[in-house]
């Protein structure tokens, strides 16, 4: 029977279909550096793009940081992304970089931020630190480890 209908003859819906979607090059380099490393303990890439939508599904709110970048120009997603790939295929997190700027910013006295304030203030610092790296890589990329 399909849960979808309560039909017990109704034909049952398929469980899996093929789709075409289009991801930026650097992005699957970097989830697949990721699976290789051990980052993500996915056993393939399919498995590891069902995972990231099934959290999605189960988290249940939008991820303000992701839909701020998507909402960016294309060249500062092309610039986000490739040094979002240089910094998997080096095993470097950008995690710490984010909580130390929103610490600095509670200790100089302004207001906390709230999630909407966070999910612009991470792309925009993102997209600085990109662009950063872009002109001298090894002195952002040194900043992280």
């Amino acid at each position: 029977m399909n849960i979808f209908n309560s039909n017990p003859h109704a034909t049952a819906m398929p469980r899996s279909n093929k789709r075409t979607i289009t991801i930026p090059n650097p992005i699957r380099e970097g989830l697949l550096a990721q699976i290789q490393d051990g980052t993500l303990d996915y056993p393939s890439e399919n498995a590891a793009w069902i995972g990231l939508a099934r959290y999605q599904l189960i988290v249940g709110k939008p991820h303000a940081i992701t839909v701020a970048i998507a909402r960016m120009h294309a060249d500062d997603h092309d610039c986000i992304d490739d040094f979002l790939l240089e910094v998997a295929s080096r095993g470097l997190s950008l995690r710490g970089q984010f909580l130390a700027h929103l610490v600095k910013e509670a200790v100089s006295g302004a207001d906390s931020p709230g999630e909407q304030e966070v999910g612009g203030l991470i792309p925009s610092e993102l997209l600085r630190i990109a662009k950063a790296w872009k002109k001298g890589p090894e002195k952002v990329l040194a900043g992280l480890r």
